[in-house]
């Protein structure tokens, strides 16, 4: 229960307590988020400057994604106001490519739940590779991995850089 104590009005313990776990939680958020070191590359310089700007490095840590991904988003931020010549843009997608990229996948030993995480896929596509396999043993390569019917290939053809066989 709430009490009165003298002028003001006192939470009882538990909401005390939450109160200084809360900052506590608070505070080291932040410092987590300063401690983000990129790796050392040639647009390092150019990446931790005009990205942190904006938003926080753990951004791009966080999130991976193909160099098509990356052009597309680096030139989105540029629209934005982000701080890159055009001729930075190559570099900084180049950078970004190689050392914030998605893991590969290989289509031969994934789970379903693998390749739905990997490669952004439903649990019925990634139900239907899994049992195409079984059924018809290991994918070669994208053309054998096309004639799995529930998926549709041009969407295998865009994650073609993430695949594995």
């Amino acid at each position: 229960m709430w009490q009165r104590n003298r002028s003001a009005w006192k939470a009882p313990a538990p909401f005390s307590n939450m109160r200084v776990v809360l900052i506590a939680l608070l505070i080291a958020a932040s410092a987590l988020g300063q401690d983000v070191v990129l790796p050392d590359g040639k647009a390092k310089a150019v990446v931790e400057s005009a990205c942190a700007d904006c938003h926080g490095l753990e951004k791009i840590v966080d999130n991976p994604m193909t160099s098509e991904k990356w052009r597309t988003t680096v030139e989105k931020m540029v629209k934005k106001g982000a701080s890159v010549s055009p001729e930075q843009i190559d570099m900084v997608v180049d950078y970004l490519s190689v050392y914030f990229a998605p893991e590969k996948v290989n289509v031969n030993t994934a789970t379903s739940q693998e390749l739905q995480t990997s490669l952004q896929l439903t649990a019925a596509e990634a139900d239907a590779i899994v049992q195409y396999r079984k059924a018809n043993g290991n994918f070669k390569d994208l053309t054998s991995l096309s004639k799995v019917t529930a998926v549709d290939a041009k969407k295998l053809e865009s994650k073609k850089d993430l695949l594995v066989f």
